[in-house]
């Protein structure tokens, strides 16, 4: 898989930041239909590839015309790998192309998640970035939220739950070997792997029509 995603640098009242948005995992074999969305927090240390775009985005308020090709963090490749294992686990290929879709609660790009919280609660003037998201669709073929214990954007939280009830969510954690339930989806950095593989089971759909026409 590939990153790619839309930045944004804006002058804040706490100096230039940069916000991203519309991300989307893709194969390395180009986009394709979104078969899957993942929920998260907020963008962690991901950054374009490109080392200029990325210094004018650090350096001066500028935006991406289109998704550029990103260096996926930590989180990220976690998600991936997570999310290649679910579909071998169950016995479901990917199609020849695809486009996964990334959002984010609020959208500041900040490794720490306490400063990002921070920022999403105390800057003024950017909510149009901040909680900037795409139209999601009805359709993918799984859907998993991670978004970690959040008080921020509640109502948006509520309402991805309801919309998505058969969504892949880990309520499980286990904090210093000792096994917790919690009440929010567990963030995939604090997540043991075979959880979310218990968690996935049944819930990721498979494309008949187009694996049909893959072996014609």
């Amino acid at each position: 898989m590939e990153t790619y995603a839309h930045f944004v640098s804006k002058q804040t009242d706490q100096g230039i930041k940069i916000f991203r948005h519309h991300t989307e995992f893709r194969s390395t074999r180009g986009a394709g239909k979104a078969i899957g969305l993942i929920v998260m927090m907020n963008p962690g240390n991901a950054r374009p590839v490109d080392d200029l775009l990325f210094n004018k985005l650090e350096n001066s308020e500028h935006e991406t015309e289109e998704m550029v090709l990103t260096m996926p963090d930590n989180t990220m490749k976690k998600v991936m790998g997570m999310i290649r294992k679910a579909y071998k686990e169950n016995g479901i290929e990917f199609p020849n192309q695809y486009s996964i879709h990334v959002e984010n609660i609020f959208n500041i790009r900040e490794k720490d998640s306490d400063k990002a919280k921070r920022y999403a609660k105390s800057m003024n003037g950017i909510d149009h970035l901040m909680f900037k998201g795409r139209e999601l669709l009805n359709d993918y073929d799984f859907v998993f939220f991670a978004w970690g214990k959040l008080d921020i954007a509640i109502e948006r939280q509520k309402d991805l739950l309801e919309k998505y009830p058969q969504a892949i969510v880990v309520n499980k954690l286990n904090y210093k070997g000792i096994l917790m339930n919690v009440n929010y989806p567990v963030h995939p950095l604090y997540m043991n792997t075979e959880y979310f593989l218990e968690a996935s089971k049944n819930k990721l759909k498979v494309r008949v029509i187009e694996e049909a026409a893959n072996i014609l």
